[in-house]
């Protein structure tokens, strides 16, 4: 309950001062991606930073003309169940059309998110209690699994490249977020550090709030091959749920939670 009361503070601290990070920019589409000829599926492997295993992803994703779609089903060895799909444009660089998000804890629904990019309209529920809003969204606003698509676009020799994001904690406030490539460092078990490019995700609020308020939000890492065709090798951070983990994509016979 502390957690959640903390980032709702922070949610409102950020909305009242509003956001004013570096300019935003609708992130292209790499050519793999546009022109995807079948469905593609990978398996994620969860884990603490200490090797535990925490859950596995199975994620899938498609493409149609224009529109990419995709859903993420993420399982827990605590019993909790997330299941995540979206679509989002690709003829003018990524534009999020549409997300929703059910979080189930033993089999019962505790949490639902509903996103319409092209209106602004927002629905959540949280424990019982559900609400509505209507936000501004710009057109480079992406929100959880899409930033793993999006980010493949990310040059590996980048300075910097932001973009907004869609946060609940627990209501939705939109932030600037900033990737750019870092030095190799460490790299997720099986990931060849020198073989991928290693991409820093941290809230980009301005000078002042960035002092003030973006340690609170959390920084994620993210790892793709360095080939031709950039895939993704590994991600690391804090979750919503409050789990610091690792996620690799692995063999889809892993079986570190059960997955429908």
């Amino acid at each position: 309950m502390e957690r959640v009361v903390s980032w709702a503070g922070v949610a409102v601290m950020v909305t009242w001062l509003g956001v004013a990070g570096a300019a935003a920019e609708v992130l292209p589409v790499p050519e793999v991606i546009a022109r995807l000829g079948a469905p593609k599926e990978e398996m994620h492997v969860l884990r603490s930073p200490t090797g535990s295993p925490l859950g596995e992803q199975r994620f899938h994703v498609a493409v149609e003309g224009a529109r990419l779609t995709f859903e993420v089903a993420t399982n827990f060895t605590t019993g909790e169940e997330w299941d995540e799909h979206g679509e989002m444009d690709l003829a003018a660089g990524f534009r999020s059309r549409s997300f929703a998000k059910t979080v189930r804890r033993d089999g019962s629904l505790v949490q639902r998110q509903d996103v319409d990019f092209t209106t602004g309209k927002v629905a959540w529920l949280v424990d019982g209690v559900h609400a509505e809003r209507t936000l501004e969204l710009p057109p480079d606003t992406y929100i959880g699994p899409m930033m793993g698509l999006v980010l493949a676009a990310v040059p590996g020799n980048a300075l910097k490249t932001s973009f907004e994001a869609l946060v609940f904690r627990p209501d939705p406030v939109v932030v600037t977020l900033r990737a750019e490539a870092t030095e190799a460092g460490h790299a997720p078990p099986g990931v060849a550090a020198a073989a991928t490019t290693k991409l820093r995700l941290k809230a980009d609020l301005g000078p002042v709030k960035n002092v003030l308020f973006a340690s609170l939000i959390p920084t994620h890492y993210f790892w793709f091959t360095r080939a031709s065709v950039r895939e993704f090798a590994g991600f690391e951070g804090k979750l919503s749920n409050g789990l610091e983990v690792v996620m690799t994509p692995e063999a889809p016979a892993t079986t570190t939670a059960h997955t429908r």
